[in-house]
């Protein structure tokens, strides 16, 4: 058994372990991951034999934390051949990839699980409910072949810079956790719905976009996702271009909180939910505190317990000064420090509420020094982790 990191002209060995266990992915998206997300990601393998038995994949992103951007690693593509399951091999790769992330100062990495339990035990926990809809298309087609005044079409390559200012200006309303969006950002967006049969649906007037959508079509159901308009009337346009195609249901995901009633009021038989979709995991604790900001003046000792990063273990003092970022720091043992683990900071200091047990007794019982924090710090801003790969 050998793990490593590849050399990016590596990358393309570990396809066929992909085509094995995601079995859903179809040669043309593949070809487009191979070609566009291996260029720029970073991939960690177990070797049996010379061969990719086990991988971990990290794809880089800018975000938005706390009024600062990180280049942050998205954690997919954690995958085991049948045999060698069992082994701890995915234990071994997420030890050796946080090892990287946490040298590179990075204050969390974050994932979209196949399943919770299978990276609780490691520290991850949920932070991010995405809002879902499902409903039946609506809407009317002008007379003239023109929908109301506002042009709907599928944006190219050219439109990409546009796309980025417009979901800044939009998103940049309200202090998400996200990834930042770029030109970059929506050609990669737009080269991955075309290698699915999809694209990106746009509304614009006199030459300029007013709103978008990213958008699929699958045997009758249009699957859009994070529709940003700066008016209620786009995204009745897109609407009524659905109804020229042969759409009967659509499903919408990551809608902002905020969007979410009037996109149900144009969808016939709309029903919402929220459904867990990203966890999150501490990487390099302090970077990760120092984010924060106190709402008054408190002095705290924790003993922090990490299996997974044993940098972070070992006895913390945390001070915060109203309307300033937290003060951490290393500090001799104490009878005082609470221990606690990364996953328990994760879930009071995103105030995520969760059903699973463990996760009420976070707060059930929490011991002083633990209360001090949660009541003295300012929450984290809400999540908008919408992407997929």
């Amino acid at each position: 058994m050998k793990i490593r990191k590849l050399k990016q002209e590596e990358h393309r060995m570990t396809r066929s372990l992909w085509e094995e266990i995601f079995t859903e992915d179809d040669e043309a998206f593949l070809d487009y991951y191979y070609q566009v997300k291996t260029a720029e990601n970073s991939i960690y393998i177990i070797e049996e034999e010379d061969q990719p038995v086990s991988m971990l994949q990290l794809n880089p992103y800018p975000v938005h934390f706390f009024g600062k951007t990180s280049l942050l690693h998205y954690i997919i593509a954690v995958a085991t051949k049948k045999e060698y399951r069992g082994r701890g091999y995915m234990t071994r790769l997420l030890q050796m990839s946080a090892k990287d992330m946490y040298q590179a100062g990075e204050p969390f990495t974050y994932l979209m699980p196949a399943a919770e339990g299978i990276y609780y035990p490691h520290g991850f926990r949920f932070v991010y409910r995405q809002c879902r809809i499902e409903g039946k298309p609506s809407g009317e087609k002008g007379q003239d072949g023109t929908l109301a005044g506002c042009q709907v079409r599928y944006a190219g390559e050219s439109d990409c810079q546009a796309l980025a200012c417009l979901a800044e200006e939009l998103l940049g309303q309200m202090p998400f956790i996200r990834a930042v969006r770029t030109e970059r950002y929506y050609r990669t967006i737009l080269k991955e719905q075309q290698s699915e049969g999809g694209g990106i649906l746009l509304t614009e007037k006199d030459g300029k976009p007013t709103g978008f959508v990213v958008y699929g079509c699958y045997e009758g159901k249009a699957e859009l996702r994070e529709p940003l308009f700066q008016k209620k009337e786009d995204w009745e346009q897109i609407l009524a271009f659905l109804n020229e195609e042969p759409v009967k249901t659509v499903q919408i995901s990551g809608a902002r909180p905020e969007d979410a009633a009037w996109l149900k009021e144009e969808l016939e038989g709309a029903e919402e939910k929220e459904v867990p979709v990203i966890m999150v995991r501490i990487v390099h604790l302090q970077h990760f505190l120092e984010r924060f900001l106190a709402r008054s003046n408190f002095e705290i000792r924790l003993h922090i317990e990490d299996g997974l990063i044993p940098e972070n273990t070992g006895y913390w003092e945390i001070r915060g000064q109203e309307g300033q970022t937290l003060s951490v720091r290393k500090t001799k043992a104490s009878k005082e420090a609470e221990t606690v683990s990364p996953g328990e900071l994760v879930t009071v200091l995103f105030g995520y509420r969760s059903e699973r047990k463990e996760e009420r007794e976070v707060y059930e019982n929490m011991g002083p020094q633990m209360r001090v924090l949660l009541k003295g710090t300012q929450p984290a801003p809400p999540v908008f982790l919408n992407e997929i790969v």
